[in-house]
């Protein structure tokens, strides 16, 4: 793998980990409902952004952001955890990887393996954006 590629591997693990830790924070309530607060998550979707719930469900970048904006404050013991970025695709502009994600929320825990496909964009928190994820539940 060269610098480069590590590089790019590197930003596209941060981004993971850095996104479900927003993604705590919005479901606890402990950042503001603003919009202006949703667009760590939203600036780093592609505009064709797509995402496979395990559920087989495709969702789109503006479907999902509403459902985030109004998902704020909805859980107030919830825990996001991530690990195992593996990236299975490295080339020069974009990253295709694999990582595990698990919620909790009282006493139900939750599990999918998540495939996502990252591109580079330079004006993002980490340099790179989400294009596709596709997740799959994992068995508690």
């Amino acid at each position: 793998m060269t610098e480069a590629d590590a590089s790019l591997v590197e930003r596209c693990a941060r981004e993971v980990d850095e996104l479900h830790a927003f993604f705590e924070l919005w479901f606890v309530g402990e950042l503001p409902q603003r919009r202006e607060e949703l667009s760590r998550f939203v600036d780093v979707l592609a505009d064709d952004f797509r995402m496979v719930q395990p559920s087989g469900l495709t969702r789109t970048r503006d479907g999902i952001a509403t459902d985030v904006f109004e998902a704020h404050g909805a859980h107030d013991d919830v825990t996001v955890e991530t690990s195992a970025f593996d990236p299975r695709h490295v080339g020069e502009e974009s990253c295709l990887g694999t990582y595990e994600e698990w919620q909790s929320m009282g006493d139900e825990r939750t599990g999918r393996v998540a495939t996502v496909l990252f591109r580079r964009a330079a004006e993002t928190p980490n340099g790179v954006e989400w294009v596709h994820l596709h997740e799959t539940w994992l068995e508690s």
